[in-house]
């Protein structure tokens, strides 16, 4: 099957378009991108690797001609840049390919924004590549470029107004949409709750403190951060907007890209940031091929487990005392769910938590006024199993624990002043003269 008659079929949908647009003669080569939205081409979804931002321009016979063959050419010019994204090398190493076996890879080409004439075609594609096809023709090892853990802030400054998760902002509604199965970066985007709109701010986005870096990275399991901000500049309401965006990383903000874009009007702001979406990626691939972007050991932290002998000293009975557990937490939402549970433990005074690892175990410190035998009773009664120093949920149909018994404090000895066998005896010492 070529290529030309796997897109003959939908576009039979599109020739009455064609025909009434030939009459339009091809004018301004910067005419405002369409506004089909990227997450609903097929490299959003888990099977297909998207090469974005391929410029072409061609002159045939026709109007679908022309468009056939763009297609084509921009297929011809995503391979290569596929085959260095995966593998880490130059795309002039990329294995020479015929048009067919090229097509045969292709699952469908995305609009990004085009431009045509009754026989001219100008355009800006996205050729979607099929995962199990294209990965037939690329080596073995091609996974292996991959980054490791990012945490991604999208920094948006519209109107004044800075904004990174507080709220669900046009910018970070893009990244969003953008269909990181294909991109060698590792993003790890945040939630969005309520803890996230505090730590991760605009501010925070450029604060070079390591210390506090190095806590967040802990708390959401990266090792790097990435900055990427989108600052738009409004003509007026409903109007054109420019927008300058910026791509840096690490706590140091250092700036891999820069570059701006330009919106006809606010209808066309989701197409402009979808646009900056990919270009901010691809900007990072470069930077993770030459070395560049890379995980950031100074960043990193690593708490050891602290054994905690279950034997406390009974001098520490009477006061507040602290035991320091670890804790499975598989995902960021389960430390909420666990940190929400203990401290409706009544004979619970507080929780400290020393180090969070996503996907491992986390160590909290819970402070307590009971013994350690009750406080392990305590959190048995709310389905918790503490074993030492390890924190687990009760496994189903395991025995609850019995209650402690309370072992009273011995009363003091009688006073041997006074005695049965000899009587009362004077204990005051005899004054001067008196005798005994």
């Amino acid at each position: 099957m070529t290529f030309k008659r796997k897109l003959n079929g939908w576009m039979a949908a599109v020739v009455a378009a064609l025909a009434a647009a030939v009459a339009v003669p091809l004018l301004a080569q910067d005419a405002a991108p369409e506004t089909e939205a990227p997450a609903e081409a097929p490299a959003a979804g888990g099977s297909a690797f998207l090469v974005g931002d391929i410029d072409v321009d061609v002159v045939a016979g026709s109007a679908e001609a022309a468009r056939v063959a763009a297609f084509r050419e921009a297929a011809r010019q995503a391979w290569p840049q596929l085959y260095a994204r995966m593998t880490g090398v130059a795309a002039s190493g990329a294995p020479k390919l015929p048009d067919s076996a090229i097509e045969a890879m292709v699952s469908g080409v995305e609009v990004q924004e085009e431009h045509f004439s009754d026989k001219r075609y100008v355009g800006k594609l996205g050729v979607v590549f099929d995962r199990v096809r294209a990965g037939e023709r690329l080596p073995a090892n091609a996974r292996v470029l991959q980054s490791a853990p990012m945490l991604l802030l999208p920094v948006l400054a519209d109107g004044g107004v800075t904004s990174v998760y507080e709220g669900r902002s046009p910018w970070l509604q893009a990244w969003s949409r953008f269909g990181t199965d294909s991109s060698p970066i590792s993003y790890v985007r945040a939630g969005g709750n309520a803890s996230d709109a505090l730590l991760l701010t605009g501010w925070q986005a450029r604060r070079d403190n390591r210390g506090l870096w190095r806590s967040i990275l802990s708390r959401y399991g990266a090792e790097n951060l990435l900055v990427a901000e989108a600052h738009l500049d409004r003509t007026y309401p409903g109007g054109p907007i420019v927008a300058t965006f910026l791509a840096r990383h690490g706590p140091d903000s250092e700036v891999l890209t820069r570059f701006r874009l330009r919106a006809g009007a606010a209808g066309e702001l989701d197409a402009m940031l979808d646009t900056a979406v990919r270009r901010i990626d691809a900007a990072y691939a470069r930077a993770l091929q030459s070395g560049v972007l890379r995980a950031d050991p100074t960043l990193t932290l690593s708490i050891e487990p602290v054994d905690v002998s279950p034997v406390l000293d009974p001098a520490e009975a009477l006061g507040s005392m602290g035991t320091t557990v670890s804790v499975a937490t598989p995902d960021p939402a389960s430390w909420n769910t666990i940190e929400a549970s203990l401290r409706s433990v009544p004979e619970v005074d507080g929780l400290t938590l020393l180090g969070l690892s996503i996907g491992g175990m986390s160590q909290v410190r819970i402070n307590h006024a009971v013994d350690y035998p009750m406080l392990r009773y305590a959190l048995d009664q709310r389905g918790w199993r503490l074993d030492g120093s390890r924190l687990r949920r009760r496994a189903e149909g395991e025995a609850p624990l019995p209650r402690p018994i309370v072992a009273l404090p011995a009363l003091p000895l009688a006073d041997d002043g006074v005695t049965e066998s000899d009587g009362p005896r004077d204990l005051m010492p005899p004054a001067n003269g008196d005798e005994r």
